[in-house]
């Protein structure tokens, strides 16, 4: 029979008519069978595999959420694609701050009885960044001014520059980011 029985695994009916069960083991055998008479009659049968999911709970979710959420802090979710109620829970933000403002879809797992968000769409960026710079002069302005000399007949001209300096970008390099979606 099993662990406990005395006569051993394996006997066939006929070599051992009575099988005798150590006194943990009746116990053993006695829970289990009011586990599966109390239990909810709804629920998948008793088995002896080991279930991820005890009882037809959900641990993992995904949802819907409005506005920034901080890290630290608790926010009411609401479940996509669930029709009864209820349909929210509240969930704890533990490892990044989320700046959207207008929230969106996220997934959160349920751990014990607590809920906890554990991932919110995000997005590459690519940007340029400047590595090296220099500094030069440039004209901004000219002023022109010209004159007329009526005695010997000269006309003199006359210039004024205007110079300002300008930031010249030497090297250049990308980096890819990732950042949550707005």
């Amino acid at each position: 029979m099993g662990q406990g029985a005395s006569g051993g695994a394996g006997q066939g009916a006929g070599s051992n008519r009575f099988v005798k069960f150590t006194r943990p083991a009746a116990q053993r055998i006695a829970a289990a069978v009011r586990h599966v008479e109390g239990g909810n009659r709804d629920q998948p049968p008793f088995g002896f595999e080991h279930p991820q999911v005890i009882g037809g709970a959900k641990v993992f979710r995904v949802c819907t959420y409005t506005g920034s959420w901080s890290k630290g802090s608790a926010k009411t979710v609401t479940f996509k694609y669930a029709t009864g109620t209820p349909n929210t829970v509240s969930a704890t933000n533990l490892f990044v701050p989320v700046t959207d403002t207008a929230g969106g879809d996220c997934a959160v797992a349920k751990d014990g009885t607590a809920w906890f968000l554990i991932d919110v769409p995000m997005f590459t960026a690519t940007a340029v960044f400047v590595g090296a710079t220099a500094s030069a002069a440039v004209m901004r302005d000219v002023t022109l001014s010209a004159s007329l000399n009526t005695s010997n007949c000269a006309i003199t001209i006359g210039k004024t520059l205007s110079t300002t300096s300008i930031i010249l970008m030497q090297s250049t390099f990308t980096a890819t980011f990732v950042k949550f979606e707005a």
